[in-house]
């Protein structure tokens, strides 16, 4: 082997595999240190096309659970609203009951139709001032007539990731059953459309109990309708909570380090450079031998 000073060959190589620990050391640091397998797209690019797209589906899933909670607290809220207009109507089918018999005085007559004027007040301030977000849900301007507010309920644009629920307008002219003041007055029978509703008279008081069993049996069909979308939601959201799971474990499968192995390559190019430097030096120190050669 000749002894030369211009190339130290030994120095060389040492030093190139001192680089290649060095390197490899370093983006185990990084591993390590942010807990992913692929920090940059130079790390694996498949796998950094596939995590990427699932990480954008996944925020989309969870856009979509929360679309579907939301939309479900919205109904219950509706729900809620209606059960007291619901439990209203009952009371106002009670008083139209006692004014349709004809043991009452006049008095007695007026003073049921008072309160059933009352009642009828609270049904519209409770629809007026039953609002989600800042809309009035049961007025009829939450959603346009005959239109349902959409809910995304998934990650696509497909019909099969949209719902519709139906808000209907439950005011006491909704239901038919708004009073009619005076006296005098004759009240219109709901299966013509435009039912309204006074105590006043035997006839009148006959007349709004049907009214009154029409107007129920809305809300019920009304309330149906929301407790069916209510447990749609529920469904959905509990379906959507699986499909983030399995995301979550599918996207950590693909993008993850796993410490514990990472943790043993560390180890062994953690020895490699320490060794890879002492070679280093060693190789440095054999090119002194060439001054033996003077002495």
């Amino acid at each position: 082997m000749s002894m030369a000073v211009q190339t130290n060959m030994g120095a060389i190589t040492a030093l190139k595999h001192l680089n290649t620990s060095q390197n490899q050391m370093n983006g185990q640091l990084e591993r390590l240190s942010s807990g992913y397998r692929i920090n940059s797209a130079a790390d694996d690019a498949a796998g950094y096309a596939i995590s990427s797209k699932m990480e954008g589906n996944k925020g989309k899933l969870v856009a979509a659970q929360e679309n579907t909670m939301t939309a479900q607290a919205m109904v219950k809220m509706a729900d809620a609203a209606l059960n007291e207009v619901t439990n209203i109507t009952k009371r106002l089918q009670v008083l139209a009951t006692k004014a349709a018999s004809g043991q009452n005085s006049s008095a007695e007559q007026l003073n049921l139709d008072k309160e059933a004027q009352k009642l009828l007040e609270v049904i519209d301030k409770i629809v007026d001032s039953t609002k989600f977000n800042g809309e009035v849900l049961l007025s009829g301007t939450f959603a346009s007539t005959g239109a349902a507010k959409t809910i995304q309920i998934g990650s696509t644009s497909s019909t099969n990731d949209r719902m519709s629920i139906q808000f209907a307008d439950s005011n006491a002219a909704a239901l038919q059953i708004a009073h009619v003041a005076g006296t005098g007055a004759a009240v219109a029978a709901a299966t013509g459309g435009g039912g309204t509703i006074s105590l006043t008279s035997i006839s009148n008081a006959q007349t709004s109990l049907a009214n009154l069993d029409s107007a129920l049996s809305t809300l019920a069909d009304t309330r149906a309708s929301l407790g069916a979308s209510s447990n749609q939601l529920g469904y959905i959201a509990a379906n959507l909570g699986t499909s983030i799971e399995q995301s979550s474990n599918t996207l950590s499968a693909v993008k993850d380090t796993d410490m514990a192995m990472e943790m043993a390559d560390f180890t062994k190019s953690k020895i490699m450079v320490q060794a890879g430097t002492a070679m280093v030096s060693q190789a440095n120190q054999n090119s002194q031998n060439v001054m033996s050669l003077f002495r």
